[in-house]
């Protein structure tokens, strides 16, 4: 069923933009060196440097613990719910998605184009963006280029994420939910300290489970089964002196889930909804292992930051390739990859005129996979995988990148920001089934300029000029490798707070021109599926958020976006010049309200809801499948105290019925479309307890 407007069930009181938390969020060791004058004052730390959101010249939305608990934000895709030009889509591998912002987006074998940071490490793979999100202190969604400072694949963005830190007085708690599907989700944390204002610790785990909301039509199965899906991270925090602080962060993860859960459309359109019905299970495991090191020590001129980080993963996915009951052919495609990373920081003091900041870091990855094709002969339990072709490859990368900025109070009302990094990215790959070996260089130097005006502490307007980048695209030996991409941005902004910060309106409109943008496509000679570029794309963009406390009982938010790309230059296909790219929503909406009432001296009672809506999205370069705008509503009632919460909890309340991802056969090969269904109306209760 089509879907054209937005649905709006809850109510006028839904205003505009974004979902900033109220309240700081600051990680203990990023406390800011100002005290506020305000409970209601955010920290961000998107700069590399602590500082107060609305002085930083980014469109940011800083999403603290609270939100992320009161909302049930539990991965990265439930934040387009609060956060414009922003979505994650399902794709691919059980932990795989795509991240598209401000109309940017990743197409196969290509790097991602937003900068995921975790706890001052960067994620490598895109593997790594559909984690569950547990006991976070707070996130940033930067958008617009942020090369100047995080470097390669900060074109779009950036999201940096930051786990709770240990406390120096003992906490524990519990988050248990229950929903349909048979589905179970319970965090649990607990932290204190080993030695009083020395050492402090803190454990926390994350347990989801589910027999699946997405049914196959053929097995009568949960398509979307998780067996379970268990992550464990510790902490240790070394306090040495009051200058000097060490943390110790190690975590596992560990799952066996469906994964590919695409359906076939056989009528060719994106808006007719079709359940899967593959007879394969489309089955995978794997697990995933990571040690940060983070060390600092206060100068009196500045602060010195050694961030260390190690990832290993290794998964392994078993897929139905035809997507149907009928006998075909499948793949199983094993993969590891190993990360390391070492970034050297130093940060001038907060409170000088001429305030400064150097880095330098390197990140070295090996990955390994293998594509194998085997027989699907109808029988998945019994069949043996009888593989009919095998392409292994390895790849090697080492990025190397120094960067620095500088920020001048030219005048009191008046600052001038200037930033620069240099990457230099070494790739390496050998076609193991071709015998191809290649390497190749990608660097780019990224500079930004903005200049800030202030009227008041509340009120600024800010012009950015700024540059981002992400290098090429290596396919199978024995096609080209895709140029790298790169996007100039310029930008003009505003962050204002009104009626004793009750209520805040921040905006941009941005122009950007992005050049090689990479996209992917079947070439139908080879049969192969390869990443190449369009020439010149521009897009033409808008922001507005707004955040609102009427009352002490009552918050709302809204927030929209506008991103419109259009093709200019495409030697390869002309005849799609003036079309928008793959995967884009022209504009999106979203709005949400918290009420909370007090019904005795310790026991609340609240109610929050929110809905977001996407216009148009284009799926494929040629702009033939397009899926009409979808919206979904979320909800949660229950009551609450200082020390639990009890609630009831609805997600996607329309039932809307969507794809998060939709391949037309002209994207996959295959002699018919393929859909990835968006989850269906979930709901359930919910448990919290803390001391």
């Amino acid at each position: 069923m089509k879907e054209t407007r937005i649905k709006l069930s809850f109510g006028a009181c839904l205003l505009a933009s974004s979902a900033l938390a109220t309240g700081s969020a600051i990680a203990q060791s990023d406390a800011p060196d100002v005290e506020s004058d305000s409970d209601d004052v955010i920290y961000v730390t998107a700069q590399k440097r602590t500082q107060r959101l609305q002085d930083v010249p980014i469109q940011v939305d800083a999403v603290d613990a609270e939100t992320l608990e009161n909302r049930l934000i539990k991965q990265p895709s439930d934040l387009a719910r609060i956060v414009p030009n922003f979505a994650v889509q399902r794709t691919d591998t059980y932990s795989n998605s795509v991240i598209v912002l401000r109309g940017i987006a990743q197409p196969s074998r290509a790097d991602v184009p937003v900068a995921v940071i975790v706890d001052g490490v960067p994620q490598d793979d895109s593997r790594q963006l559909n984690q569950r999100l547990f006991d976070v202190e707070q996130i940033e969604v930067l958008r617009g280029p942020q090369g100047s400072i995080y470097g390669r694949n900060a074109e779009a963005g950036a999201i940096i994420i930051r786990t709770k830190a240990a406390s120096d007085q003992f906490e524990a708690f519990a988050d248990l939910s229950y929903g349909n599907g048979d589905s179970f989700d319970a965090t649990v944390s607990i932290s204190g300290p080993l030695v009083p204002e020395k050492v402090r610790f803190r454990l926390a785990g994350n347990i989801f489970t589910s027999d699946g909301v997405i049914e196959n039509s053929f097995t009568g199965l949960g398509a979307d089964q998780v067996n379970h899906d268990l992550t464990l991270r510790g902490n240790l925090d070394f306090l040495f002196s009051d200058q000097t602080t060490l943390r110790l962060i190690g975590s596992y993860s560990d799952f066996d889930a469906a994964g590919v859960i695409f359906a076939p459309v056989f009528s060719g359109d994106a808006n007719d909804f079709i359940a899967p019905q593959s007879n394969f299970p489309n089955r995978g495991n794997g697990d995933s292992k990571g040690v940060t090191a983070h060390f600092e020590h206060e100068f009196p001129f500045a602060t010195f930051s050694s961030i260390t980080g190690y990832t290993r993963m290794d998964q392994v996915q078993v897929t139905d390739l035809d997507f149907t009951p009928a006998e075909g052919i499948g793949n199983n495609q094993p993969f590891s990859r190993e990360i390391a990373s070492q970034e050297l920081r130093l940060v001038s003091r907060g409170d000088q005129r001429l305030r400064w900041l150097v880095a330098a870091d390197v990140l070295h990855s090996k990955f390994n996979l293998a594509t194998q094709v085997f027989l699907d002969m109808g029988n998945p339990v019994n069949d043996p995988l009888t593989f009919i072709d095998t392409r292994p490859e390895k790849s090697r990368r080492t990025n190397f990148g120094i960067s620095g900025q500088l920020d001048y109070d030219i005048a009191d009302d008046v600052t001038l920001t200037l930033g620069a990094r240099y990457d230099q990215d070494e790739r390496e790959q050998l076609d193991f089934s071709t015998g191809i070996y290649r390497e190749e260089t990608f660097d780019k130097f990224q500079p930004r300029a903005s200049l800030v005006y202030r009227f008041d502490e509340d009120r600024q307007v800010y012009a950015t000029y700024s540059v981002g980048f992400r290098s090429g695209a290596f396919n199978g030996g024995d096609f080209p490798i895709a140029q790298a991409e790169s996007l100039t941005n310029y930008e003009l902004g505003f962050k204002t707070e009104w009626w004793d910060r009750r209520v805040t309106v921040n905006g941009a409109v941005f122009y950007n021109i992005v050049d090689d943008y990479q996209f992917s496509f079947i070439d139908f000679v080879a049969r192969a599926n390869v990443t190449s570029n369009i020439d010149e794309v521009s897009i033409f963009g808008a922001e507005l958020e707004i955040a609102a406390r009427p009352t002490d009982q009552l918050t709302v938010f809204t927030n929209v976006g506008l991103a419109k790309t259009e093709i200019e230059e495409f030697a390869r296909f002309p005849e799609f010049i003036g079309n928008n790219t793959p995967r884009s929503a022209d504009w999106s909406l979203a709005a949400g309200f918290d009420y909370t009432q007090n019904l005795t001296g310790a026991l609340d009672m609240f109610l929050r809801g929110d809905i977001n809506y996407a216009s148009e999205r284009y799926w494929f370069h040629d702009n033939l499948d397009v899926q009409d705008p979808r919206s979904f509503g979320n909800l949660s009632v229950g009551l609450q105290s200082d020390h639990w919460s009890l609630s009831f909890w609805a997600k996607n309340i329309y039932d809307t019925q969507a794809y998060d991802t939709y391949f037309p056969l002209q994207a996959t090969g295959l002699p018919y479309d393929v859909g990835f269904p968006t989850r269906p109306r979930t709901y359930g209760v919910r448990l919290t307890l803390r001391n």
